[in-house]
């Protein structure tokens, strides 16, 4: 019975026990944690539905569910080393608007979580891609937008670790990126998209303006927690979970869906994928080739195998062959 409750004792969050937050004054807390670890089980979750109904599907048709397996598998990562307290350095604050019992006549440091802008850096692109498929935008335009996406993400991983005013410039940088990101999405891929018909125009501005909306929420979430230091880590992690949630998990799994009602055929986008039928190995295909070279050369007419043989090639082989006797 003393082992049991030394087990249950034992048991429960100890991220930030096993992974202490030194040296940092305003760091998240074991409730911080414990949101941090749920929004990792939701990735998690998903990430494994989306695989099972992959499998699911023909080979040429992969490739949507490939749009959302990446990121989630990438967020539930991130969300696990947060949870865990790691991935983070202590950043001196510009703006000194809280006060802790270790914190005395200097600044104190914030807890900032760079795995957070890598998570963001490899899965933030995703949605971007999805929308820009909708309208089978160039690919170079897409390299495009996605460039500029995670511009985004590198302007405010600098600025948040940036103890000068001069953060509102990588900010502004990283603003800038998304507005012109959003411009492009609306401009270039919505007109493609008019031009496949009107229901998939209808599902890319359903879905563009779901994105647009969540996409412009984090310049204000970044401005009142690791810009402007207004808010405590805790009320950061859970701002940024929910709009996380939403944008790179529940809104992915609406792509799905949409795509799968209105039809990769009516999207144009069932020549994307693998062709369904294999071909044959290029070894197998060889002999085969052949093989049927020489059954079609047997299966010439009388008319066309005189051409054949004079044909000008032909009577140059016979006179090199005369000269050589």
């Amino acid at each position: 019975m003393s082992e049991y409750l030394d087990l249950v004792k034992r048991g429960g969050n100890q991220a930030l026990r096993i992974n202490g937050p030194a040296k940092a004054d305003f760091h998240i807390t074991v409730r911080g944690s414990d949101w941090l670890f749920t929004v990792f089980c939701v990735f998690t979750f998903f990430c494994i539905v989306a695989i099972l109904l992959m499998f699911r599907k023909p080979a040429n048709e992969r490739f949507i569910y490939y749009t959302v397996i990446i990121p989630y598998a990438v967020m539930a990562v991130n969300y696990f080393t947060m949870a865990s307290n790691l991935g983070w350095a202590p950043v001196v604050a510009l703006y000194n608007r809280h006060r802790v019992s270790t914190q005395t006549t200097h600044l104190g440091s914030r807890q900032v979580f760079y795995s957070r802008f890598i998570g963001w850096f490899l899965s933030a692109p995703w949605p971007i891609i999805q929308l820009s498929l909708m309208g089978k935008t160039p690919i170079w335009h897409i390299i495009f937008n996605c460039f500029f996406t995670d511009l985004w993400v590198i302007g405010f991983l600098v600025a948040c670790v940036v103890h000068s005013t001069y953060k509102w410039g990588y900010y502004s940088f990283g603003v800038g990126s998304m507005i012109i990101t959003l411009i492009s999405l609306i401009t270039t891929t919505k007109n493609l998209t008019v031009k496949i018909g009107p229901d998939v125009s209808k599902a890319f501005t359903l879905l563009y303006g779901l994105n647009a909306f969540v996409w412009l929420i984090y310049p204000i979430c970044f401005g009142l927690s690791e810009g402007g230091n207004v808010i405590v880590p805790d009320s950061e992690h859970i701002w940024y979970g929910i709009i996380d949630l939403i944008w790179l998990c529940f809104l992915p799994a609406c792509y799905i869906a949409v795509t799968q009602y209105i039809g990769l055929d009516k999207m144009g986008l069932d020549t994307l994928g693998a062709p369904s039928d294999l071909e044959a190995l290029p070894a197998a295909a060889s002999s085969t080739s052949v093989a049927s070279k020489t059954s079609a050369g047997s299966g010439l007419s009388a008319e066309e195998k005189k051409k054949k043989i004079a044909s000008p090639l032909n009577k140059l082989k016979k006179s090199k062959k005369t000269e050589s006797k």
